[in-house]
């Protein structure tokens, strides 16, 4: 699994900047679109990163933020077209490895599935989530908003992974995550060292980010 380095992000909002701020911080390459003047004026004072003012859905204004040589490609901005359009650009026209999109509404992005954006998130509904956690388990916190190193992903075991048929005890699990927890056929499976993984298992891992980065690798076989 490569690490990104270069992170184009359309839209410079309240999402857009945070983000492009939290991976600014982390020393990664960051390029931000946003079609507001003044917004562009605003990022330039506050983050070392590329601000171009210009429509994110135009190539011409793509191939400025040097899209062809992209690793991930987010489109945050608050207009779902704009978003859906520019992740088909990102992903079919410039073959960038992972497009994500922020899209608002809940029942159209379910109707996006095949259409080449890698991740789809809408923050209401990342929100809902964390405080009905919140409501259904009084006294935790969301790894999603604990603000520690923690990570908590959930990957699909592929069909070329050598990972499958194997049990967890005999992979090279790294120091810095865990196994956390199994979903098979609509199941929750507990796992344990004797635990054989199988194609198609989707499996919630937690920990330190390069471990589970490492980890990931060899879940998908890449």
């Amino acid at each position: 699994m490569k690490k990104a380095t270069f992170v184009i992000i359309a839209g410079g909002g309240r999402v857009g900047s945070h983000l492009a701020k939290t991976l600014v911080s982390e020393g990664k390459d960051v390029v931000v679109v946003e079609k507001d003047p003044a917004v562009c004026e605003k990022l330039a004072s506050e983050i070392n990163a590329l601000i171009i003012n210009g429509d994110v859905t135009n190539k011409k204004v793509l191939e400025d933020a040097r899209i062809q040589g992209a690793d991930v490609f987010a489109a945050v901005t608050g207009y779902d077209n704009e978003n859906i359009v520019a992740c088909q650009l990102a992903k079919h026209s410039y073959n960038v490895p992972l497009v994500l999109a922020r899209i608002e509404d809940m029942d159209r992005a379910k109707m996006m599935g095949g259409m080449g954006i890698d991740l789809i998130v809408s923050p209401a509904h990342v929100a809902a989530m964390v405080f009905e956690n919140a409501i259904a388990l009084p006294g935790t916190t969301s790894v999603l908003v604990s603000g520690t190193i923690t990570r908590a992903v959930e990957v699909e075991v592929s069909e070329k992974s050598k990972a499958s048929g194997k049990k967890i005890v005999n992979l090279s699990i790294p120091s810095g995550c865990v196994v956390a927890a199994i979903y098979r056929k609509g199941k929750l499976i507990i796992p344990h060292g004797d635990t054989v993984l199988k194609a198609g298992d989707v499996v919630a891992l937690i920990g330190e980010e390069n471990a589970i980065r490492k980890l990931v690798g060899i879940l998908r076989g890449s």
